[in-house]
């Protein structure tokens, strides 16, 4: 297989190259897919889940693009929860336990029934560049070369990657697989900066040596759930997740092994995962706690294998038998495979455009791990924006970018390109500040165009999202124009969910937007309601119930996109700007924002500097302007 053409190649088959190159060749571009292993196709490493806070937001984003990660994981969960359901509908979402190896086997199954798309089993090495610095192809360690004009690099946690456990210490990508050693020189060789990074993973155990009597169990919700628009909600009975805790004998074993934990926050040399630290780094940065909360999450149907969600260490095997054993229900516990530590390359993805382009090498897109991100999911939703935006590029059509008003995503792409990590990225609700407006349950609301404009979901599913739509105002209208007169059994009702009772005749959605009461609670005294889908009647009332809070953050939604609308000239130069601090000046430099909006979320970046920005931009376009018009 050499010298082979193809419209795009994606490099690297974990949850970001699978996103990219299925969205690129759904758009009708012949698209290459080369991963060290095929068998190694969107594997889950880490924990047998998918969703939870903030990244539940993602996978419902991903799915309303046209990705598959929602439908993949309907087709493998076991078991199923709505999270942070004591919140408000901001923070809502779901989380799901799937089978970890009928993941990954669903995930190909996909793939290989795209008739544009080519798997392809080798090591990329070498990024292959053209007179005008230009991506051109990629040329594997056995030396077959693959050209496209386009090219996705998702590489993972491969580049340069080094396991340590303890003492020991050994080149791998992942447990058990190989390196990719040659692409990193290859990135610095054409001028991209590379840092370097480290997270861990824990032990898994043997269900049958773990006593389940002591823990607490968490069982499936009752209520039917799926991730996917086009799924079916189900109820999972039979695989519970179970929690217990560490102790002080735990927490005694740690502290007695700190010096033999090589990434230690204190001692690695590479950049850990705070936001989901390991335990040593838990118990060592909080010295008084020692009850540290363990998940035990079932790796699937039909194996035994347990993930310990919560004792991510890189400590030595014989350390973690002891720390296994001192956590209750765990005294006698099996370890079936060991927790370790990884090192890796990545690049700073302040070099990345919005599109995830990167700015020195046009047509080269990168995505996941490859970025400084932590996460399938946040993989997963950079992959398929640069998956569509390598196809569009091709196409020689304008990238799509998401706004931070309208997805996770897109607060993810901007955060990165624009601020950068010293740490693996872990998106969080906390990180987004319109989350009330992009909330988990209006996903394809929000998205279904940018999908339909690409061409990654049909005509027919746009028109489901806009039917949907118009569902949704028509009962908003209708229970505006919809009124009740007071009566003993409605009164009743408003008494016992402990609100005041109504003395004169009240719109329904006036009622509605009492917290006590529900959609459903007015059933009884709304006579001409239609039958709507549960997804149809949630969406009506949040709409109603928050639309105050909704109303306000769409006016400083606005104030945002007035900035954002601010384009900067690609060739600008910040040194002329004399209101500019002279931290603003290199900042600003270094990153070359897109917008104004960009601009002011630049670490370093003031509000004066903005202003003084702001003001100087003005002037550059009435002075290109007026150039322009006396050319004419």
């Amino acid at each position: 297989m050499t010298n082979l053409h193809y419209d795009v190649i994606v490099v690297g088959g974990g949850h970001a190259g699978c996103e990219a190159a299925h969205a690129a060749a759904s758009m009708g571009l012949k698209t290459a897919l080369i991963t060290m292993t095929v068998h190694g196709i969107a594997l889950m490493p880490c924990n047998p889940a998918i969703g939870g806070p903030g990244k539940g937001h993602v996978v419902r984003e991903i799915d309303a693009l046209g990705g598959l990660m929602a439908r993949v994981t309907d087709l493998t969960t076991i078991h199923i929860k709505k999270v942070n359901t004591g919140k408000g509908p901001a923070v809502q979402t779901l989380r799901a336990q799937v089978q970890r190896d009928r993941y990954s086997m669903t995930m190909r199954e996909f793939l290989e029934k795209n008739p544009h798309l080519d798997l392809i089993q080798g090591e990329v090495e070498e990024l292959l560049l053209d007179g005008e610095g230009k991506i051109k192809g990629v040329r594997t360690k056995y030396g077959s070369t693959f050209f496209a004009p386009a090219v996705v690099l998702t590489t993972g946690t491969f580049l340069n990657g080094v396991i340590r456990i303890g003492e020991l210490s050994y080149p791998a990508g992942r447990h058990g697989e190989f390196p990719a050693c040659g692409l990193s020189e290859s990135l610095r060789k054409i001028g991209l900066t590379l840092g370097r990074l480290n997270t861990c993973t824990p032990p898994r155990l043997d269900r049958r040596t773990i006593d389940f009597s002591k823990m607490e169990e968490q069982k499936s919700d009752e209520e039917p759930l799926c991730f996917s628009f086009e799924g079916t909600p189900k109820v999972y009975h039979g695989c519970s997740v179970f929690i217990t805790r560490t102790t002080r004998k735990t927490c005694e074993i740690i502290k007695s092994n700190f010096h033999r934990s090589p990434l230690l926050y204190v001692f690695a040399d590479s950049s850990p995962v705070r936001e989901c630290p390991s335990l040593e780094d838990k118990v060592y940065r909080f010295p008084d706690k020692e009850n540290h909360l363990i998940f035990l999450e079932p790796e699937g149907k039909d194996t035994n294998e347990i993930y310990t969600q919560g004792i991510f260490t890189s400590l030595p095997e014989e350390v973690q038998l002891q720390i296994i054993h001192s956590i209750p229900g765990l005294e006698k516990a099996h370890i079936i495979r060991p927790g370790y530590g990884i090192e890796y390359d990545f690049v700073l993805p302040t070099q990345l455009k919005a599109s995830l382009e990167c700015k020195k090498v046009p047509g080269l897109f990168l995505a996941g791990q490859i970025n400084g991100t932590s996460g399938y999911e946040e993989a997963a939703g950079q992959g398929i924006i640069a998956g569509i935006n390598a196809a569009r590029y091709v196409q020689g059509k304008p990238p799509i970018i998401l706004g931070r008003n309208e997805s996770y995503i897109g607060v993810m792409i901007d955060d990165l390109v624009t601020k950068g990590v010293e740490e693996p990225y872990r998106l969080r609700t906390g990180k987004v500040e319109y989350r009330l407006a992009i909330r988990h349950s209006n996903a394809d609301l929000r998205l279904a165009h940018h999908a339909f404009e690409a061409g990654t979901i049909s005509r027919e599913r746009y028109q489901r999202v806009q039917e949907k739509k118009q569902m949704i105002q028509q009962e908003i209208r209708r229970l505006e124009e919809t009124s009740v007169s007071p009566s003993p059994e409605l009164n009743a009702l408003l008494e016992r969910k402990g609100t005041a009772p109504i003395k004169e005749t009240t719109r329904l959605a006036t009622l509605l937007t009492r917290p006590q009461i529900s959609y459903l609670d007015l059933a009884p005294f709304d006579p001409q309601r239609p039958f709507l889908p549960p997804q149809i009647i949630e969406e009506v009332e949040i709409e109603i119930k928050y639309r105050g809070y909704i109303e306000r953050q769409q006016r400083t939604i606005n104030e945002f996109l007035r900035l954002e609308r601010k384009v900067i000239p690609g060739d600008f130069d910040y040194s002329t700007v004399t209101g500019l601090s002279q931290e603003a000046k290199e900042r600003l430099e270094k990153v070359r924002p897109q917008t104004l909006g960009q601009a002011s979320r630049i670490p370093g970046v003031t509000p004066s500097d903005v202003l003084a920005l702001s003001i100087i931009l003005e002037k550059y376009r009435s002075d290109r302007d007026h150039s322009t018009t006396g050319r004419a």
